[in-house]
């Protein structure tokens, strides 16, 4: 019934996989795999077929432990030191901390799925790994992917933090934030303004890239990333080549003239992903720019514009939730080689880090995900 190979994404047709890239997973589109095929190594792929058409498909790259970063296994696992120590062929996009599932709907999709994973670690297993890892999926993506091959395991890892507009996009987007977040950011939009801030909103132009880039490589180079600003404009002249300038929107953020902070954000269907922030620390952070131009600014954008939500990503977690983001649960799917996990271990581990989630955020538990809690049974 399947047939399964590995390609190149390039040798896929845009169309033919787009057609699997669910509303919101930007980073599984064909244009976001292609730009990074461009500026850091190509991603090859897990492909399956039904009667000559694309059914289900999954990019893989060989993990960098020399750079482990958003990518550390002991750090996602620090109780089960077996994979910790082991060799992973790492799928979803490259160095991606959302990845999506790239499948059929239907009746045929648990068996497209099954393919899927078999397919991964086949070839996971030719090239020397111990086994495939699926991480930053999103949980019930991670658990309905587990569930299609019983030596799978889904373990939480992480999370990431996302605003849901308001059913009417009313002026106060985040709908279920508390009064005091609500109040929060009134008072921060306030001393935006009465500090001489401005915003706006525009292009990933060629001049505008420029002009953010030195902020960017800035703020990336606070927690280790190399490259400076010529990376930084390497990567956005491959999005102008494959088309995501066109879904890319940019803020820019002055004070008195001067440029003190920017975020480059990208729409995909209905949400609104937030990618690269960037800052003046020389500028300091008066008036609240920082949180007008990471997050206030980004929700205002969306509601303005009729999306249903905002992802902003894993890093400043508590700064975000204290503006009314909820934090939801990421995942890993890992498959071995040989033999699987042993479940007590798994469940041992999801309880303490949902646990861990819980009790760190047990101040605004109303902005915790029900998900994490069906890791508590």
């Amino acid at each position: 019934m399947f047939r399964m190979t590995t390609d190149a994404v390039e040798s896929i047709a845009a169309a033919e996989w787009d057609s699997l890239v669910r509303p919101g997973d930007l980073f599984q589109s064909h244009a976001w795999l292609r730009h990074l095929d461009d500026v850091i190594a190509p991603h090859s792929a897990v492909v399956v077929r039904r009667a000559g058409h694309l059914v289900a498909a999954m990019p893989v790259w060989e993990g960098d432990r020399s750079d482990p970063g958003l990518f550390n296994l002991p750090a996602f696992f620090p109780d089960m030191p077996e994979l910790g120590r082991a060799s992973f062929l790492w799928a979803g996009a490259r160095r991606s901390v959302r990845n999506g599932l790239l499948c059929e709907m239907g009746p045929q999709r648990p068996a497209a799925l099954s393919e899927l994973l078999s397919g991964a670690l086949a070839c996971a297993h030719d090239a020397g790994h111990d086994g495939v890892i699926v991480p930053y999926l999103p949980v019930n993506a991670a658990v309905e992917l587990a569930a299609a091959h019983r030596n799978a395991h889904c373990l939480v890892h992480s999370a990431d933090a996302t605003v849901y507009m308001s059913p009417n996009h009313a002026a106060e987007p985040n709908w279920y934030a508390s009064g005091h977040n609500r109040k929060r950011r009134r008072r921060e939009l306030r001393d935006f303004v009465a500090t001489g801030h401005t915003l706006e909103w525009t292009d990933l132009t060629p001049a505008v890239a420029a002009e953010v880039a030195p902020l960017i490589a800035n703020t990336r180079g606070k927690y280790g990333s190399s490259g400076g600003a010529a990376w930084i404009n390497r990567i956005f002249e491959a999005q102008r080549k494959f088309g995501l300038d066109e879904f890319a929107t940019v803020l820019l953020c002055r004070r008195n003239g001067a440029l003190v902070s920017v975020a480059v954000c990208y729409r995909h269907a209905d949400s609104l992903h937030g990618r690269y922030y960037g800052a003046d620390e020389s500028a300091g952070r008066i008036g609240s720019s920082y949180f007008v131009t990471t997050c206030h600014a980004p929700v205002g954008y969306a509601a303005q514009h009729g999306l249903r939500r905002v992802y902003l990503s894993t890093s400043s977690l508590e700064a975000k939730v204290r503006r009314g983001a909820m934090v939801e649960p990421l995942a890993a799917v890992v498959l071995l080689a040989r033999g699987r996990l042993y479940s007590g271990s798994v469940c041992a581990h999801n309880r303490k880090l949902a646990s861990e989630y819980l009790d760190r955020f047990s101040d605004y538990s109303y902005l915790l995900s029900p998900a994490w809690l069906d890791f508590l049974i």
